[in-house]
């Protein structure tokens, strides 16, 4: 009985120490939950009813053979997925390529570009290759345009084109496109409607062609010029068009292949564009002879397509800007001139109603020629021998011409701040030529004052001379054609003639020391200087009279570079 008693007294104990175990793990790892809610009654009375669920211990082994099992489900659902989605992508690429949905795109891109019609070619989308052969869109006489024509499309999709069934992508390419304007349009840029069926960041062109519906004989033609095309903000609304190759046609005028080139265009037009080009035709010009051009502006709406646009030509010759009308008697090339606010710059407007294009404003050149009229033989005789060459004929190193055209008549005017050179020679006058080329206007020749007072002891100037300033001026008058330029020398020496009767004899070249009298011309004016004696400071030496007292007998008291003529 002892025996037997031990024996459960030590299962007792074993037993106990076993609970012991469970409910340590049990505080460590609850193995309840409870859930409390209050439960009514039928007969009104409430009470808390407790719900209890019990959790049961799961082994390492277990958790590794549920997530196992939970792996391969998700793998089976993301395979099957992938596998509907790819047969979603091959259906999507099938319908693209279909006959439905290439007429469901011309009807959306008609009603995107407001076109009347929108004839499509060759489309079809390969893998995420989207490929059309031709597409033609034409639109309303309302439109500026009147025809584009898109050949040799290419792109690249990516895979948001098949969720939405859209053609996009980041860059498009087109092998040709033709964008013919209507004769006679205004700015007018056409307003998308519906939704874009075509998306894309950056299109490229490799021979883009711009031209007006009369053809050869229209104002302007751009041929087949590298375009890039490209949106600098997401809105889509304004784009940049870049040019590096091509020719632009000006009609009347010269070919300019295009070298680069940048359009701002907008909703409204073409807000700001700047082209540079060269007219020259071979590649292997030097550098110092290669000619360049630059157009710039701006096309607001309903604004007339010819202009006009500034101008900013280098190494060109003159004659190109004036129909070569004054290139009998008046050479020169431009000179490239910084584009400086509030400055007349030259403009040119393209031909509309006549055959060549109008060049007017400001043009800036160099080596300058003026040759053909007599005056310039009587002028030779009063210049100093080391310096004739700059007079027969006249030039000049650098200077500014305006141009400008009305009624007919052309006219070139030289100012004499912009047509001078200091010690050397001052150009200034108005030449004009008319439908019928007839010259008229009048030109005045300036030589320094200082090197014309050392002609006479008297210190005054030769009487075919106006003194005005520093210079010495030759006014004359002109007559004849352009083809035939002459003036009005011959007068102005009859009287100078009759005035230097009660003149002293004139003094001979090799009499004066001309090294001094040009030095005295290349040093800086001083206060004082426009009376000094060309000889110095010699007491003996004739005194200046008084300015009044230099004119002419024959001449007016009027400003020599007025409109009224000295006689």
């Amino acid at each position: 009985m002892t025996e037997q008693n031990e024996r459960i007294t030590e299962e007792e104990e074993n037993l106990t120490q076993v609970r012991s175990i469970i409910k340590q793990l049990n505080e460590d790892k609850p193995s309840r939950e409870r859930h409390r809610e209050v439960v009514v009654r039928a007969d009104g009375t409430k009470v808390v009813r407790v719900t209890k669920k019990r959790k049961v211990m799961i082994s390492s082994h277990e958790k590794k053979r549920r997530g196992r099992k939970n792996f391969i489900f998700t793998l089976a659902g993301a395979f099957v997925v992938l596998i509907l989605l790819i047969a979603f992508l091959f259906v999507r690429m099938a319908s693209m390529s279909s006959s439905a949905y290439l007429e469901s795109c011309k009807h959306e891109l008609q009603q995107h570009w407001g076109a009347t019609s929108v004839q499509v070619e060759g489309a079809g989308v390969d893998g995420t290759s989207f490929h059309l052969n031709n597409i033609v869109a034409e639109f309303p006489e309302s439109c500026m345009l009147e025809r584009v024509e898109l050949v040799g499309v290419e792109a690249n999709l990516d895979w948001m084109s098949f969720f939405r069934s859209k053609i996009q992508g980041t860059e498009l390419t087109l092998q040709n496109a033709t964008v013919v304007l209507r004769t006679g349009a205004r700015m007018n840029m056409p307003q998308a409607q519906g939704n874009g069926l075509w998306q894309f960041s950056r299109i490229a062109c490799k021979k883009l062609s711009v031209m007006f519906s009369e053809g050869e004989s229209a104002p302007l033609m751009l041929k087949e010029a590298d375009a890039y095309m490209y949106y600098p903000h997401a809105s889509g609304v304004s784009s940049v068009v870049m040019l590096s190759s091509g020719s632009l046609h000006i009609k009347g005028w010269k070919t300019v292949n295009i070298t680069e080139s940048k359009f701002h265009i907008s909703a409204r037009g073409i807000e700001d564009f700047l082209l540079r080009g060269t007219t020259d035709t071979m590649t292997d010009i030097p550098e110092q002879r290669r000619t360049s051009i630059v157009f710039s502006g701006k096309i607001g709406p309903d604004a007339d397509f010819a202009g006009p646009y500034s101008i900013v030509a280098d190494n060109m010759n003159f004659a190109d800007f004036t129909r070569g009308r004054f290139e009998e008697f008046f050479t020169a090339r431009t000179q490239a001139a910084a584009h400086v606010k509030g400055r007349n710059l030259a403009t040119i407007t393209l031909a509309r109603e006549h055959e060549e294009p109008v060049f007017n404003g400001e043009f800036h050149l160099r080596n300058i020629c003026l040759s053909s009229f007599p005056a310039m033989m009587a002028i030779t005789e009063h210049i100093e021998p080391a310096k004739r060459r700059f007079y027969n004929p006249v030039s000049l190193h650098r200077g500014a011409v305006k141009v400008e055209h009305e009624g007919g008549v052309m006219t070139l005017e030289m100012s004499g701040e912009a047509m001078e050179e200091r010690d050397l020679i001052s150009l200034r006058g108005k030449i004009s030529l008319n439908e019928n080329n007839e010259l008229s206007g009048e030109i005045s020749y300036g030589i320094p004052m200082l090197l014309a007072r050392a002609e006479y002891p008297d210190g005054r100037p030769d009487p075919i001379f106006q003194q005005n300033g520093d210079w010495a001026i030759l006014r004359t008058h002109l007559r004849g054609t352009g083809n035939a330029p002459a003036d009005d020398m011959a007068e102005v020496e009859a009287r100078a003639v009759i005035a230097r009767r009660e003149r002293p004899a004139r003094i001979p070249f090799s009499e004066y020391d001309i090294d001094k009298i040009t030095e005295r011309m290349n040093a800086k004016p001083q206060a004082g200087d426009a009376f000094s004696s060309p000889f110095g400071t010699d007491e003996k030496q004739t005194p200046f009279l008084p300015n009044e007292s230099m004119n002419n007998p024959f001449e007016t008291t009027e400003d020599p570079f007025g409109n009224s003529a000295p006689f």
